[in-house]
């Protein structure tokens, strides 16, 4: 697949946004979430996020390891 340049960025070694979809830019935060269930990131999940798109996954993400950790 070509690399096709875009506005703003996005170059083929930056890291892109697991959410949104857009490039992370320099100085712009971006924060690594890890999902138990998907620590390679084959299922979209795992990934790199913008700080403002990374709250609702690090919740969830969170949620899901204290969810693990009982027994029913």
């Amino acid at each position: 697949m070509a690399y096709l340049p875009t506005l703003g960025g996005g170059g083929p070694h930056e890291p892109w946004c697991a959410s949104c979809k857009e490039p992370i830019k320099d100085g712009q935060g971006g924060v690594r979430i890890v999902f138990d269930n998907d620590p390679h990131g084959h299922r979209g999940l795992t990934g790199i996020y913008h700080a403002h798109c990374s709250r609702p996954f690090q919740s969830l993400a969170h949620a899901l390891k204290l969810l693990s950790f009982r027994s029913f």
